[in-house]
């Protein structure tokens, strides 16, 4: 094996076993810990309970009308949590055929944030929210805090590879209107690995962290089962 190929078999493999880690995140809370200086110990304040903010004058439906890109995350109420919709386990909509089963399984729902299908063609979904975010986040910049999840995530990952993209910011998966902006990573199949794309968005003012991951055995399923996924999968905007 020559050296190129070598790095390239290595790079896969490890985007492999970070899929294979997303899941196994599931919808556990994110918290990188931040070195602590040596100090002297002092008593420590009880813990105080800080409610979501629901900015005056916040318009919710203006936001939720609006794409969310990158930059719009700052019209977010601080930590008003931000939630997936998907309509994958419910049987075709398309009338003029005779009803049949679902396409998606559903093999885990809302366990810790993380709800999980699998489809007949051996496709497997997940889409999870994460909170307390913290030591992610870049105040005001999204982008900057979707990219350090990501390296989170996938701690070989590299700038350069990632690419953005968009999904439904809308409250009812399955209808029309406008999207939001997330990153995401792309990973061909070889052998033992499936193909996979990774979506990550951090939303910095609503401390939520929102993740999807689709593997499929081959590259050319994968992308023919993006857009049917995303017809069927969004991000609901805050009602508040």
């Amino acid at each position: 094996m020559n050296r190129k190929s070598g790095s390239t078999y290595r790079a896969t493999a490890a985007v492999g076993l970070a899929v294979a880690a997303l899941a196994a995140l599931g919808g556990c809370s994110i918290s990188v810990p931040s070195p602590v200086p040596q100090t002297t110990a002092q008593p420590t304040a009880p813990p105080t309970y800080a409610p979501p903010t629901v900015v005056a004058g916040h318009d919710a439906a203006a936001v939720a009308a609006a794409p969310m890109t990158f930059a719009a995350g700052t019209t977010l109420s601080p930590r008003v949590p931000v939630e997936f919709n998907d309509i994958l386990g419910q049987p075709p909509q398309d009338y003029s055929e005779t009803p049949g089963p679902p396409e998606w399984k559903l093999l885990k729902k809302n366990v810790a944030g993380q709800t999980q299908y699998s489809n007949a063609a051996g496709c497997l979904l997940a889409h999870w929210t994460t909170a307390n975010q913290g030591p992610l986040i870049t105040q005001g910049d999204d982008k900057a805090s979707s990219t350090e999840l990501m390296k989170y995530l996938i701690p070989s990952v590299m700038e350069s590879g990632l690419s953005e993209a968009e999904l439904p910011w809308v409250g009812e998966a399955g209808k029309p209107g406008p999207s939001i902006s997330f990153l995401a990573f792309n990973t061909k199949a070889a052998k033992g690995v499936m193909a996979s794309t990774v979506w990550a968005r951090m939303l910095g003012a609503a401390d939520t962290g929102l993740l999807v991951t689709l593997a499929c055995p081959s590259d050319a399923l994968l992308g023919a089962m993006t857009p049917k996924v995303m017809a069927k999968l969004s991000v609901a905007p805050p009602s508040n």
